[in-house]
């Protein structure tokens, strides 16, 4: 696997170094640092003013972003092949892009400082818009990565799961995890009337599909020599995840991303947005962008 980190100094920068422990032996590790220098564009300034006091800090910035990177490449655990380092000036979320869209990671590694998601919304932040427009799945770190003993993984259907199985088969875990598999039947509002019969029979019909559903993704997961169980929800899929989160206290939350713009994400809801934003544990988003074996 080849995983982009995100390192600024930060208490969660630590976070995502110590996670790369627990994803076993990796292909390649990208470190990524970013220099991000002032805008000085005004009438007041002159464009010699402008560039000399932008080379004054960056010729401040430079060493200290050199020596945080050293002191990174020193902290990493073993078992990595091969380490690429990045240092470049630039707005972070758009080195860090930028980056990914270059070395085409599997995953991106990132520290979240915390803001809430209005917050985000107005000022921007740099994992919310890595989250975002990222080519490739993330992992939000907000808390320390503990050892993979349990991971749950909420469903859609079965594309989505597909998704999810594919990332989860592709990783290496000193111990296979116990997965927990879980889908939500989201009880819609109808647009046309019905007997309260009529409603139960769908909801019985709808239920049983997603156990089914469920519990055959389970059964994959067991046939791939993990310990495996099947869950289902009821209501908000967001609110029923992280009701389920809270009983079970998993290591990690694995979920599938459709890749909505933000505006659209922020005015029609998003289960993993709402997760990342409000879940106490780790969040996983898987897009398309699959783990491959390496050729070499």
């Amino acid at each position: 696997m080849k995983v982009l980190v995100a390192i600024d100094g930060s208490t969660q920068t630590s976070y995502t170094i110590q996670a790369l422990a627990h994803f076993g032996p990796l292909e390649k590790v990208t470190l990524v640092h970013a220099l991000p220098l002032p805008n000085l564009d005004h009438p007041m300034i002159t464009p010699e003013m402008r560039d000399q006091a932008i080379k004054e800090v960056e010729d401040q910035l430079r060493p200290e972003g050199k020596a945080l990177l050293d002191k990174t490449v020193a902290s990493l655990p073993s078992g990595i092949r091969t380490v690429h380092r990045i240092h470049q000036t630039g707005s972070p979320s758009t080195v860090i892009l930028d980056t990914a869209e270059s070395v085409k990671p599997d995953l991106i590694l990132i520290g979240a400082r915390g803001l809430g998601p209005i917050k985000e919304l107005v000022l921007g932040s740099v994992s919310h818009r890595v989250l975002l427009h990222a080519p490739c799945s993330t992992l939000i770190m907000k808390t320390p990565l503990a050892p993979l003993q349990h991971i749950l993984i909420p469903i859609e259907g079965m594309e989505d799961a597909e998704r999810l199985l594919s990332f989860l088969f592709s990783m290496s875990f000193p111990t296979p995890p116990r997965i927990t598999v879980m889908s939500v039947w989201p009880q819609p509002q109808l647009p046309w009337p019905m007997t309260l019969g009529q409603n139960k029979l769908l909801e019985e019909r709808a239920l049983d599909h997603v156990r089914e559903m469920a519990a055959e993704v389970a059964t994959r997961v067991k046939d791939k020599n993990f310990t495996s169980q099947a869950t289902v929800g009821l209501g908000d899929p967001a609110f029923s995840i992280l009701e389920q989160a809270k009983l079970l206290r998993p290591d990690l939350i694995m979920v599938g991303s459709h890749g909505r713009k933000s505006m659209l994400r922020f005015l029609l809801g998003s289960v993993s947005h709402t997760l990342v934003h409000h879940s106490p544990y780790p969040v996983l988003v898987v897009r398309k962008g699959l783990p491959v074996e390496s050729d070499e």
